[in-house]
């Protein structure tokens, strides 16, 4: 269930995501679960392939076994997050690493598209059409845990 979402979030998010420029990987991905009974699923299915990191108010990390392959490189991280219902429109959510993050911050000016959030821990760029919803982080959740690409 968990690569098969991964896989048609894949192929849902392929057009819009090669307009941006610098991408160099695939950094880790929200799943969000349909339901509470939906979210359970996952998170079980989670356990058998993968351990858990950490459990945050948004949903449980898991680092894989086992990575999966995607089109912007080896996927090693997930969080399946709690359910809410405002985001029903995807299945999935993304974070990739881009070349240079402020220069794809420029953006947000010109792109309604681009939305900045600041927090204390770290600044993200949400990308959002009716087909994606993608982050790009800073700094990377991966170095935030200290996860290596590809480990």
């Amino acid at each position: 269930m968990i690569e098969e979402i991964i896989r048609i979030n894949e192929k849902r998010i392929l057009k819009d995501i090669d307009e941006i420029d610098g991408i160099k990987f695939i950094d880790f991905i929200d799943i969000f679960p349909v339901s509470e009974e939906h979210k359970e699923l996952l998170d079980n299915e989670a356990k058998e392939i993968a351990k858990i990191i950490d459990k945050t108010e948004k949903g449980t990390f898991y680092l894989l076994n086992n990575g999966i392959n995607t089109k912007w490189g080896k996927l090693r991280f997930i969080k399946i997050r709690f359910f809410d219902k405002t985001r029903l429109n995807w299945e999935a959510a993304p974070d990739f690493a881009v070349e240079n993050w402020e220069e794809l911050s420029s953006k947000i000016k010109t792109d309604n598209r681009f939305s900045l959030y600041k927090r204390k821990e770290w600044d993200a760029i949400e990308y959002k059409t009716d087909n994606l919803l993608v982050y790009f982080l800073n700094p990377l959740v991966t170095s935030v845990y200290n996860i290596k690409q590809g480990e």
